[in-house]
């Protein structure tokens, strides 16, 4: 028995469920504690849900077949739309008014997730990325940043399919899984990060306890989103009593409003037809004229780019 991990990174790969060691044998990746088997997929991507999802309840089972079900979808539109290959961001973006419109269809996207890094020393450091949807923080961080690895996971397999395909980097890796329920070793990331995913989790809390055993002491969570602001205040709140502390929170909802103005046009684009644009992505996406975009506008919902260190004297 041994603990699998990915070439040159020092994370770890567990039992979802018990957190144990795995054994692989037969394209197959086996827990001898709690018995569950875990497939492998085209490319050596581990599939690490499989009974998993038998033991989340009636509802949450529903919300993250609802989530798979729509991702899917947004994949299956792009490929039909002839725009896959080039649409590798899955966020609103972040413009200023002194921006101009984006000639690339990712240059608002890459904006956002420098500004997410801001401040950040990556060089080196092992990367978790929970919900990396099509892969393209993961490309950004591998081309620029100076990381010693990047694990990308996802609930969607269409989505880790794709990145898959689409990564050459020997540094990053892919695993198809759930964010409440991390397959991941405690104590082996120097850095979680997650962007505009969390409002979509059952069970929000359970996620942050899956970040908080899986970085380091010292450790720093990146986290953007776009939440209703009780929700963020529930959140500092529940991720300061795990053993975080804030060392930076900013407000961009003002530059992502923008963002999505200024991208809407290719975002019409990726979706083919009018007639498929009135569906669950095109709403979550937060383009002009849905409820969320709206309810950015009015004040009901902030976005936030929030860092937390795992205080050093923290473990699990």
């Amino acid at each position: 028995m041994h603990m699998v991990r990915w070439p040159a990174t020092g994370i770890v790969l567990v039992c979802p469920f018990c957190k144990s060691e795995l054994e692989e044998a037969d394209q197959k990746l086996l827990c001898l504690k709690c018995t569950i088997s875990y497939s492998i997929v085209d490319g050596g991507v581990p599939f690490m849900l499989g009974e998993l999802q038998g033991h989340d309840s009636r509802n949450a089972a529903a919300l993250k077949k609802n989530v798979i079900n729509m991702f899917t979808a947004y994949n299956q539109s792009l490929d039909e739309s002839g725009l896959s290959r080039f649409s590798t961001f899955i966020n609103w973006g972040f413009a200023t008014n002194s921006s101009q419109n984006p000639a690339s269809v990712n240059r608002n996207s890459i904006r956002l997730l420098q500004e997410c890094l801001e401040g950040l020393n990556l060089e080196d450091a092992n990367i978790l990325e929970v919900a990396c949807g099509r892969g393209g923080s993961v490309r950004e961080l591998c081309r620029s940043y100076g990381l010693k690895s990047i694990i990308g996971l996802d609930l969607t397999e269409a989505n880790i399919a794709f990145c898959q395909l689409n990564n050459r980097f020997p540094n990053a890796y892919f695993c198809i899984g759930d964010a409440e329920r991390l397959p991941i070793g405690s104590l082996c990331c120097d850095v979680v990060l997650n962007m505009e995913a969390s409002d979509l989790y059952p069970s929000i809390n359970s996620f942050y306890d899956e970040v908080f055993r899986v970085l380091k002491p010292g450790g720093i969570f990146v986290y953007a989103d776009d939440l209703p602001a009780w929700k963020f205040d529930d959140g500092e709140r529940y991720l300061h009593e795990l053993g975080f502390e804030l060392i930076m929170s900013r407000d961009i909802t003002g530059e992502v409003l923008l963002s999505s103005d200024q991208v809407q046009k290719n975002r019409i684009a990726a979706f083919g037809s009018e007639d498929q644009m009135d569906t669950a992505i095109w709403h979550t996406m937060g383009v002009p004229g849905t409820t969320l975009y709206d309810e950015m506008k009015n004040g009901e919902r902030q976005y936030k780019i929030m860092h937390f260190r795992k205080l050093a004297h923290h473990n699990v």
